[in-house]
Order: structure tokens, then C-alpha cells, then sequence
């Protein structure tokens, strides 16, 4: 019941009835995974959802756009902005960053300060490398997703991640990161 009180806020801001079908197909098919992104990231409930629903409205927002993006990538698109949500939020209520062991980062980070400095150093790592681990780390996508979201096997995705992990290393140590 929830979800639906959410679904028919964000239709109120659709003037077309195909409009609100295509949202609402969109929704359907990508919000289970969008939460799930946000959790990872904010590991607060209200947080998540406030994240959601600022991303759907950013959705919203490039509705005329959408057509233009492929079928197997509109997922990707719309988990990329639930991140980048999610990280706005997390800059809000966050000043200090602490120092993390890069190795034994996962997922499931549990102080959100170290989440957003690591976001900061993926940045810096060269396109080929960041696409493949944001997807593994930060999305939690198996190797075969990103295999085929990206075009190549997986072995290669294998090969990114090894590497981009040793070059987010050397970057965490130019920063001066005790590792």
C-alpha cells in the first residue's frame, strides 16, 4: 500500500496517461534494486527512501529523454542517479572522513563517511576500471551483469576489478592512507 501511495505521488507529476504507463513499467521493473542501492549506500530506511524518491523525481524530470537511452541500460542510468542521490545525502550529514583498508572494503560499508572518501578516490580511477568495480562494490552486481552490460566477458570483468582494486591502492596511498 505504501509503495503505491509513493507511485501515485510521483504519476501526479505526468500530464499523459502513456506517460504514466511507461513510469510506471519503468518503476516496477528498477525500484526493488534502486532501494536496495540506497540501503547499501545510506543504511538508514528514511534515508533510502528519501533517495528513492528524489531519483524517480529526477526521472521524472528527463522523462523526454528516456526514449533515447537504450532498453538494457535504462537500469544502469536510473541506479546511477539513486547513487548519486544517495551520496548528496550522505554529503549533507557527513564533514569527517576516516581513514579505511581498502582491501576489506565491501558493499556493505558501515560508516558512511568512509563510503563517501572511497566514492571520492574511485573518481580518479581511469573510466574502464571505475565502471566495473562501482558495479561489483557499490551496485553488488555478479560479474556476469557487468559482463553483459558492458559488452565482455567474464573474465575480462575479472581482469578490471583486480586491476582497478591495485590502482584504487595506489591512489589511496598517494592520498595518504595508511594501507
Amino acid at each position: 500500500m505504501r509503495r503505491l501511495s509513493k507511485l501515485s505521488y510521483l504519476l501526479a507529476a505526468l500530464e499523459s496517461e502513456e506517460d504514466k504507463r511507461r513510469f510506471t513499467e519503468l518503476y516496477e521493473e528498477n525500484h526493488v534494486r534502486a532501494e536496495q542501492t540506497a540501503l547499501r549506500i545510506l543504511r538508514d530506511p528514511h534515508d533510502a527512501e528519501d533517495a528513492l524518491q528524489n531519483a524517480f523525481l529526477q526521472v521524472i524530470h528527463h522523462f523526454d529523454e528516456i526514449s533515447e537511452i537504450p532498453c538494457k541500460k535504462l537500469g544502469f542510468w536510473i541506479i546511477s542517479i539513486v547513487k548519486n542521490e544517495a551520496l548528496m545525502i550522505l554529503r549533507r550529514k557527513q564533514k569527517e572522513l576516516p581513514q579505511e583498508n581498502w582491501d576489506t572494503f565491501s558493499a556493505d560499508v558501515s560508516d558512511p563517511t568512509s563510503y563517501n572518501e572511497l566514492v571520492r578516490l574511485f573518481s580518479q580511477l581511469p573510466p574502464t576500471y571505475r565502471a566495473a568495480l562501482e558495479m561489483r562494490l557499490i551496485n553488488g552486481y555478479s560479474g556476469k551483469e557487468i559482463a553483459q552490460y558492458l559488452g565482455i566477458s567474464e573474465s575480462a570483468v575479472n581482469t578490471r576489478i583486480s586491476r582497478g582494486r591495485a590502482l584504487l591502492r595506489e591512489i589511496a596511498v598517494k592520498e595518504g592512507f595508511h594501507i
